[in-house]
């Protein structure tokens, strides 16, 4: 009896949880309203927030410089944080602003910005703040692209961020994927309902209303999500620019790999505890779709325990000893064949190579390697939010 009730619970979720993505997945294929071309009036500071990014920090740079923006018009700014490395030689080489950052504990992204905003806040020569990772390659239009949303009334404007060597390794392959299921599915769906994107770390927009309203109070490893919550209980909405461009370079090393996702999957759970309760009253009380929106994206497994519900129900559909309601095998079925066409979708759309597709083959494997992961950080422990 108990094992047939967490069954038909665990189905049911499933299949919830496939149908909103399949919402979303099938909203962002709707019209997007018409892009009005705005000549270049946003003064923009990029800020680069660095840790010992010698190797990555100048061709980064590189593209920065070769923008098709007014030069006089942004403003590159490197914030190297307790730099141990060759990053702040390679910065200023280019002929760019970099700060120096020493603060001891209070070190990671969150607190770099923190610490960075209010100094360029004071300077009162920017309209907008652009933030990337130091290993981050923009298009050469991504200026202008931002600029065009804040023309039309955008506050923040999240970047479209794909990854840069998508056939290089079977990582960067599976990689690729959840960023085409995240970006081009879930974020652009959303953008096209009116609500809000998510924030991505990089290629995150702000205009100087935001940050001179709110700060920047978000210091987890991951503040991305954070501040997206944040900015969610305050009514501001995330727009997912699809032409503002931007390329990252990924861990082709397993355990370097192992280590980042999980600060982000402990992370998330972090940002979960702390907003989730507000998100659903603040949903619930006040009819705030967005807000609801964001708590489900809280709620939301990473796609790598889906996919590991998924194979779960197919066994047990297929196994005869599995007595479950007929009703309930209809159910995983269905789960099923949405996840199967999610994933397919996403792939189309983002256009994969080959090697993407091949690297499928080995995503049984990347799920355990996953749940291991997280396993293990759970065991020793919640990370902080240093680098």
């Amino acid at each position: 009896m108990i094992v047939d009730t967490f069954l038909v619970s665990l189905g049911v979720i499933f299949l919830l949880v496939m149908v909103y993505l399949a919402f979303l997945a099938v909203a962002s294929f709707w019209p997007a309203g018409k892009q009005r071309p705005c000549p270049p009036r946003y003064r923009f500071a990029i800020l680069i927030p660095a840790h010992n990014e010698e190797r990555q920090i100048g061709a980064t740079l590189d593209h920065l410089l070769a923008v098709d923006y007014p030069a006089g018009l942004y403003e590159i700014i490197v914030v190297a944080d307790s730099c141990r490395d060759r990053t702040v030689d390679e910065v200023r080489s280019r002929g760019v602003t970099c700060w120096q950052y020493e603060r001891g504990e209070d070190r990671g992204k969150g607190y770099v910005l923190q610490w960075a905003f209010p100094r360029l806040l004071a300077r009162g020569d920017h309209d907008a703040f652009v933030v990337l990772d130091a290993d981050s390659h923009v298009d050469i239009g991504f200026l202008r692209a931002v600029n065009s949303r804040f023309c039309q009334g955008a506050r923040v404007v999240q970047g479209y961020t794909q990854v840069r060597h998508p056939e290089r390794s079977v990582l960067e392959s599976l990689a690729f994927l959840g960023f085409a299921l995240n970006r081009n599915l879930r974020y652009r769906g959303r953008s096209r309902l009116g609500l809000s994107a998510n924030l991505m770390g990089t290629g995150m927009c702000f205009t100087r209303e935001i940050i001179e309203r709110f700060g920047w109070p978000a210091t987890s490893m991951v503040e991305d999500i954070e501040y997206q919550m944040f900015l969610l209980l305050h009514g501001v909405r995330v727009v997912f620019a699809s032409d503002a461009r931007i390329s990252v370079e990924l861990h082709r090393c397993r355990q370097a790999s192992a280590r980042q996702r999980a600060r982000w999957d402990m992370g998330k759970v972090n940002v979960r505890n702390r907003f989730l309760g507000r998100l659903l009253r603040r949903g619930f009380g006040r009819g705030d779709l967005r807000c609801l929106d964001g708590a489900m994206e809280l709620l939301l497994p990473p796609f790598a325990i889906l996919f590991f519900l998924g194979i779960l129900g197919f066994v047990l559909f297929s196994c005869r000893w599995c007595h479950c309601h007929p009703c309930m095998r209809y159910t995983w079925l269905a789960g099923i064949l949405l996840l199967l066409a999610y994933t397919g979708v996403g792939l189309v759309s983002a256009r994969a190579g080959t090697r993407v597709y091949r690297a499928l083959l080995s995503a049984p494997l990347f799920v355990l390697w996953r749940l291991k992961v997280v396993l293990q950080e759970i065991w020793r422990g919640r990370p902080g939010s240093r680098w």
